[in-house]
């Protein structure tokens, strides 16, 4: 596998004139990323700053809200140092010190990081809003040049046994723009792995949620909050605080769940605000600050096949989405980290082979941990099962650590990437 990538190369000059059209139109580029989230970002800028010429491309106009629970995780919270952001982090975003879990029966199990594993010993609540846009500012200065209000519509033609470029649309002009190879870094309903064939519709492997920011919560502390309870289940619900009284709340639910038990967002929403013995306590005060906005889920490598001649996915386009816990921040952070060094060794080799190795990366790190988190999910979900557990967990912290680890992917043994 790749190995020797530092993420701490030598800054190219930031490129300080605006990019022409026409010279876009005219050019080459050594890899077009679709999406500058948290993976099509620490994508760019790695490959940027290594000197390769990386164009991201982004429909909307930063700074942006993303539909997201906005936890961080002690395993996101390292890849973010490592990417030198640390001091952008601290102060800035609300730490956290662990998890709660509410059952509706029995006990509130309490986890407290970093549960006996190597990573850091908190994590932070950080608005999609403004940590996208601390990525794609460091990869613009580490020398990637971005397209932003630029909509991906489409891939070129084959030609070669590879896909030339993408098509897209900026301020009503339609562009072709040219790479040697393509990273698809989209989101769940990605255009690139559409149009690439790489998308699967197993509603095993694909979610939906809702949230809304809401203030006026009450009994906030600096844990994250998780509410599998049984008005909601097979649904899952959250809150997460923000800063005093507001918090990110949301619920969601496997598509296979809807299709067995008849599931409606809407209705799962106001169930979590009015029929579950703890949220609706918390929440019965509280006023949404907008209204609720809905998103999909890519989940446990199953939505997704990430690599196809030239072209790789990450993120939640690859689905990469934690299937247990519904995070996707840390994955879309390595993914992205992955496809670099991937896309890095076959630009300086010549060798579009190289990306081969892409998909064995991802199923040898996460493969094994997602196919036992899809199963948990799928057969665990359910209050039979939900409420004992966390009436032992309650009970003995060392085995609330040892589920804690589980869910967030921190197991003892890890040794952070």
């Amino acid at each position: 596998m790749p190995n020797g990538f530092s993420p701490f190369p030598p800054a190219p000059a930031a490129r300080e004139a605006a990019i022409g059209i026409i010279d876009l139109m005219g050019e080459e580029y050594d890899v077009l990323v679709a999406g500058a989230g948290p993976a099509g970002s620490v994508a760019a800028m790695l490959l940027a700053g290594h000197g390769f010429r990386v164009l991201v491309l982004e429909r909307d106009r930063f700074p942006r809200d993303k539909i997201c629970g906005d936890g961080i995780a002690p395993r996101a919270v390292h890849s973010l140092h490592v990417l030198g952001l640390e001091e952008e982090l601290e102060g800035r975003f609300l730490r956290t010190r662990g998890i709660r879990f509410y059952a509706t029966r029995d006990g509130v199990t309490e986890v407290r990081y970093p549960m006996g594993s190597r990573y850091p010993d908190h994590g932070y609540v950080a608005p999609r809003r403004e940590l996208d846009d601390i990525l794609l500012r460091r990869a613009k200065e580490r020398g990637a040049e971005v397209l932003e209000g630029c909509r991906v519509t489409g891939l070129l033609e084959p030609s070669g046994g590879r896909i030339p470029g993408v098509r897209a649309e900026r301020e009503g002009e339609r562009l072709e723009l040219k790479g040697r190879f393509i990273l698809g870094a989209d989101g769940p309903s990605s255009v690139v792995g559409r149009e690439a064939g790489l998308l699967r519709r197993d509603p095993l492997y694909i979610g939906v949620s809702v949230r809304c920011y809401m203030r006026g919560v009450r009994d906030l502390a600096d844990f994250l909050e998780i509410y599998p309870e049984d008005a909601i289940s097979p649904g899952c619900g959250w809150i997460f605080p923000v800063s005093g009284d507001t918090a990110n709340v949301g619920v969601g639910f496997m598509l296979y769940a809807r299709e067995a038990k008849g599931l409606n967002l809407n209705r799962l929403w106001e169930a979590f605000l009015r029929d579950t013995r703890h949220a609706a306590k918390k929440l019965a005060s509280a006023e949404p600050l907008g209204r609720p906005r809905g998103a999909l889920l890519r989940v446990g490598l199953g939505g997704a096949v990430p690599r196809r001649a030239n072209v790789l996915l990450a993120g939640d386009a690859a689905s990469m989405t934690n299937p247990i816990s519904g995070e996707g921040i840390t994955y879309a952070l390595e993914s992205g980290r992955w496809a670099a060094e991937t896309l890095a060794a076959a630009l300086r080799r010549e060798d579009p082979d190289i990306l081969a190795l892409y998909p064995r990366i991802l199923h040898w790190y996460y493969g094994r941990y997602y196919h036992y988190g899809t199963l948990a999910i799928r057969y665990g979900n359910r209050p039979a099962f939900v409420n004992p557990l966390l009436a032992v967990t309650s009970r003995f912290p060392r085995l609330g650590d040892k589920m804690g680890r589980f869910l967030m992917n921190c197991r003892r043994s890890d040794h952070p990437l």
